[in-house]
């Protein structure tokens, strides 16, 4: 079997969620690079500002807030910066506030695929990003992929095979046993050009009953974009639900915040805007905007601040606009202010924002004018202070709880916003 050819947008997604997955494990240290050059594209994405090269700057503790909201350490901001000054992305004052260039995604992307690069990986962290494009092409045999690392990386075999122990552990791949086969594959199966065929093979596999379910489940997603899980469920089924969601099939969101979680479900390719939507939302910044919008459509009341021309107030804030001033904003945004998404800020009664990052709201702009939005979804009672997108829910359990510290996450977004 011939590796993948992966150009540097694509090694640069799969670096970014790869690292954000090694965030929740320890005992991966043979993968280090791959963390190090996450934890680089990650924070360059969440200090950069406007695509259209104007420069912004950013004090010292709004850095250091931003990246420990995003569980960037201080050793990782510091290399981080040094090695974005290099290359001439930021200029780093003597007070520590950031000058920072406008940048899109795709700059994110090739930057971390170009630190990764210079970091000097070992085979075996360029083998797993090999092995993640291969297997998001179609699932492969555990033998299988095996032989693909031997060949391909010239790992020996005990090494390869410890090499997918150590991937399934932590999350970077996922791993099946049925019928006496192992299979590995990951969520991104479904997500590229080839969806249709590969939904076929899978649908033919499905008891006829199953298919129709399946069929009805599927023209209540393209007509509505997204539906309350529990709504699909029943339609489904639990155990064919279950099974569909863990192949990656489907894609649950879910927002939650102190009070409750709701999750709502969509088809992988209505996140798509030119046919490979791993690249263009690999952290899902964008999935994060339209989840907060969905809220203020379908349950913020019209004296905090109701949404009802998303398409309009998306156009606003892409051209530069504020929007505002509304009790809303002050509330349901936090999860996009940790990102970097948009900036809150406080007009005299109440608050208002604008979009820091115009190629997140053209790709939910996207989303919201092909109708793939989820207008539909009744997401929450209270303000969504969180989000989690579709790789996050459908693994359901981590080997390491992530605490959240609400006071610092309270605090800081209040400096943020005052500006110091």
């Amino acid at each position: 079997m011939a590796g993948p050819t992966i150009d540097k947008s694509t090694e640069g997604a799969w670096l970014l969620a790869k690292s954000k997955s090694l965030d929740n494990f320890t005992g991966a240290d043979r993968l280090e690079n791959i963390t190090y050059a996450g934890k680089v594209g990650r924070l360059y994405n969440v200090l950069r500002r406007g695509s259209d090269g104007v420069t912004s700057v950013i004090n010292a503790d709004e850095v250091a807030d931003l990246s420990r909201l995003n569980r960037i350490d201080r050793a990782s901001r510091q290399e981080g910066l040094r090695i974005l000054a290099e290359q001439g992305r930021v200029d780093v004052s003597s007070d520590g506030s950031v000058a920072i260039l406008g940048a899109t995604s795709r700059s994110v992307l090739e930057l971390t695929s170009d630190v990764f690069t210079e970091a000097s990986p070992s085979n075996e962290e360029r083998a797993v990003i090999g092995l993640s494009e291969t297997i998001s092409a179609k699932p492969i045999e555990r033998a299988e992929a095996t032989r693909f690392l031997s060949d391909e990386f010239k790992l020996a075999a005990p090494k390869a095979s410890a090499l997918i122990d150590v991937c399934r552990k932590t999350a970077l791949i996922d791993e099946e046993t049925d019928k006496g086969r192992t299979i590995v594959f990951n969520a991104n199966l479904f997500r590229d050009g080839q969806r249709a065929t590969k939904a076929f093979h899978l649908i033919s596999g499905l008891k006829a009953d199953e298919q129709s379910l399946l069929r009805e489940a599927e023209e209540m997603l393209r007509l509505k974009g997204a539906v309350l899980d529990s709504e699909l469920s029943h339609i489904l089924g639990e155990d064919l639900f279950r099974r569909l969601l863990g192949i990656g099939y489907l894609d649950r969101m879910e927002v939650h915040n102190s009070i409750e979680a709701v999750g709502y479900m969509a088809l992988p390719d209505a996140f798509q805007k030119f046919g490979r939507p791993f690249e263009e939302d690999p952290i899902d910044d964008a999935k994060a905007l339209l989840a907060s919008l969905t809220y203020g459509m379908t349950r913020s009341g019209a004296t905090r601040g109701n949404i009802t021309m998303p398409i309009a107030l998306l156009n606003a804030l892409i051209a530069g606009r504020s929007v505002g001033p509304v009790t809303a904003i002050g509330q349901d945004y936090k999860e996009l202010e940790r990102r970097g998404v948009v900036s809150v800020f406080r007009d005299r009664y109440a608050h208002s924002m604008t979009l820091l990052k115009p190629d997140v709201g053209e790709l939910a702009l996207t989303i919201l004018k092909g109708g793939s939005a989820s207008q539909e979804a009744v997401l929450l009672g209270g303000a969504a202070t969180s989000f989690r997108g579709p790789e996050e829910s459908r693994r359901g359990v981590r080997s390491l709880e992530i605490v959240e510290d609400r006071p610092f996450v309270t605090d800081a977004l209040d400096r943020i916003r005052s500006g110091g």
